[in-house]
């Protein structure tokens, strides 16, 4: 199925495996045959903000508003994000490098806004504006600033310059960014797009369309049986929102709801388990979460901090921190304390020889 599994779950300083619960099976409409059939409903913990990208970097938001609008590209199975190499196509059929500093998309002529119209190399440009927009303040605008800019060549081509070389230019190219329709957009001001209407019925290019949020309730969508990358499998997607992570396991225990992207503490992963209904698919997380500590003193920038602008401070609380001991009081054995800012999906960064501090 064409589902696109996305997943962040934030722990401080430990890493998380995480897990999929899923039914053995999907119900099927009245009357619907085939391969393309089915409803497959997600336990929720939680409602989402908007399903408008650039204003929420929500778990919630993204998991299904990623079923909604395409990247020019995303990462593929092998998590790489160095270099382009691996990266799979969605609205970019392909690209160049025309220089060291520059590179050119070409977007895929077949791709359409869910109202039927073009995506066009416009769409691009006033994505990249938008995201990086201070006024509308996206929480990705910072991922994109060695992009000095973003220019249409053609309704079909779009060429991108960064101000340095460094190892993830493609990635901060086409990772942070969900291309937006600008024929529906460009009209709102900035201090209209948090609360932008647009966010409670999205237009996009993506596998399923948008077909009803019911507050408190659910969201569901529709797959689009015109994409052009192929159509989906299921048929309907639902999010039924619940108040919490232990109510969606509930749920998805009792057969109120086919599946949930994650289980986290031991005890949802051992009742999960226990129950035979159910299949379980851990993961390695593709995330990794610290404790920031401020380094600047209060009410001037120039100044270190009177007590964690000292680093023997800093080095003496992490010493001082069972961190594995912590991770597994709370989380068991899913838990593990990294030997850098490395998440488990790069296991083959793990040096043995490495000590974690």
């Amino acid at each position: 199925m064409r589902y696109l599994w996305r997943s962040t779950h934030r722990i401080p300083a430990i890493l998380v495996a995480a897990a999929i619960a899923v039914m053995a099976g999907c119900g099927h409409q009245s009357g619907c045959t085939g391969d393309y059939c089915g409803t497959l409903v997600f336990a929720a913990p939680g409602e989402p903000t908007t399903l408008l990208p650039p204003v929420t970097d929500e778990a919630h938001d993204r998991d299904i508003f990623d079923q909604i609008f395409l990247k020019l590209a995303d990462i593929g199975p092998d998590g790489n994000t160095v270099g382009d190499q691996g990266f799979e196509p969605q609205l970019a059929s392909r690209w160049e490098w025309a220089a060291p500093l520059v590179l050119t998309f070409h977007l895929d002529p077949r791709a359409r806004w869910h109202d039927g119209q073009r995506v066009t190399s416009d769409d691009v440009v006033f994505t990249f504006a938008t995201y990086s927009d201070s006024a509308i303040d996206s929480p990705y605008r910072s991922n994109l600033r060695h992009l000095k800019s973003v220019a249409a060549n053609d309704s079909a081509s779009v060429t991108f310059t960064f101000d340095r070389r460094y190892p993830e230019m493609f990635f901060d190219a086409v990772y942070h960014m969900r291309i937006l329709p600008a024929h529906l957009l460009k009209a709102l001001r900035p201090a209209e797009w948090h609360d932008a209407p647009f966010g409670r019925a999205p237009v996009g290019s993506g596998p399923y369309r948008f077909v009803r949020w019911t507050p408190g309730q659910s969201v569901e969508l529709a797959a689009d049986s015109t994409f052009f990358l192929g159509r989906p499998f299921i048929r309907r997607l639902v999010w039924r929102f619940t108040t919490d992570l232990t109510v969606a396991v509930t749920q998805v225990v009792a057969g109120e709801a086919d599946a949930i992207q994650v289980l986290v503490t031991p005890a949802n992963i051992d009742r999960a388990t226990k129950a035979a209904h159910l299949a379980i698919y851990p993961y390695a997380g593709s995330v990794y979460n610290l404790i920031g500590l401020n380094l600047r003193a209060n009410g001037n920038r120039d100044q270190p901090h009177p007590i964690f602008g000292d680093p023997n401070v800093r080095r003496a609380l992490t010493l001082a921190t069972d961190r594995t001991r912590m991770a597994k009081s709370v989380f068991g054995e899913y838990a593990k304390v990294p030997p850098g800012p490395i998440s488990q999906m790069w296991q083959g960064l793990w040096f043995a020889d490495i000590p974690v501090p």
